[in-house]
């Protein structure tokens, strides 16, 4: 496969010039080809580098393996994936509630794939929007939910929201700072921003290495530590509350991890257990979720 590539001169986050070669994993979903993620040698922040043209990127998307764009529960992972979800909707909206400083129940979902977290939440009794820039995922999310789902942040019919949620998505966005600012103007004050990202000071971050699944090369562009959270919402004038874990996720992405190191998806329940174990001590799962508030 043929890539058209640039190269990242500056950190995103401080700004450095200097950077090393942190991994180099190969895309197991489309071109078969390897990907490098540099590491900033002022801040720790990790990217890919280089990466595909913001404009080419859709193109390495178009997988069946890429669960959020369609909903396919073919195959035994694709059919936990779905089980689990659901018990994930109920907890991340218990969540969400015990974080909030207002009663406010008006939700914006970036991200929102083909609809089923904001359609749990319209049935719990929120008032609700979606942002999805896949086309395809978008069409069943519109079927799906029976709202107007927007293919962008900048569409002017947005409104201002008390929650704002973002599940797997910022690991996705190519210029943080200028999406990051557009976020924060569409939060209402006292508003809370959620985000839930791949952590990659993980354990299964470190023991699969360039087969761990979160990597997801190259349409992942950023590969988040706490640190990098804390240090790019700082310059955007928003706080952290806390930092909750998505435990599901360490089986989830180290069943997917098995499958890359060609081996019985099966082995990633116990790596999912091992790693949600270790975490229990220092506090790095396998993915996080981050409550902000404006």
């Amino acid at each position: 496969m043929k890539h058209d590539l640039e190269k990242i001169e500056n950190c995103q986050i401080c700004k450095s010039e200097s950077f090393k070669l942190y991994i180099k994993a190969v895309d197991h979903n489309v071109s078969g080809d390897y990907f490098s993620i540099s590491e900033c040698n002022s801040c720790g922040y990790r990217f890919t580098n280089p990466r595909p043209k913001e404009k080419t990127i859709g193109s390495y998307y178009k997988s069946e393996g890429y669960v959020s764009h369609n909903s396919t529960k073919k195959g035994l992972i694709n059919k936990i994936y779905h089980v689990v979800r659901v018990i994930q909707f109920k907890r991340k909206h218990k969540e969400i509630i015990s974080m909030q400083k207002t009663k406010g129940k008006d939700l914006l979902d970036v991200g929102c794939g083909t609809g089923d977290f904001i359609k749990h939440m319209r049935k719990n009794g929120w008032k609700v929007d979606g942002v999805e820039t896949d086309k395809q995922a978008r069409g069943l999310a519109k079927k799906e939910v029976g709202l107007s789902i927007y293919s962008s942040i900048e569409d002017k019919r947005l409104n201002k929201y008390d929650v704002i949620t973002m599940w797997h998505v910022l690991e996705h966005v190519y210029d943080l700072d200028s999406f990051l600012s557009r976020i924060g103007s569409l939060l209402k004050k006292n508003g809370v921003l959620v985000i839930g990202v791949p952590n990659s000071n993980s354990y299964d971050a470190a023991y699969y290495g360039e087969n761990w699944f979160a990597y997801d090369l190259p349409i992942h562009v950023s590969h988040f530590r706490k640190n990098d959270i804390q240090n790019i919402f700082k310059k955007h004038d928003l706080k952290l509350k806390a930092i909750k874990p998505l435990v599901f996720d360490a089986y989830y992405i180290s069943m997917l991890s098995e499958q890359k190191s060609k081996h019985s998806s099966i082995f990633g329940i116990v790596r999912g257990f091992a790693s949600n174990t270790k975490a229990k001590k220092s506090g790095e799962y396998s993915s996080l979720t981050y409550y902000l508030f404006k």
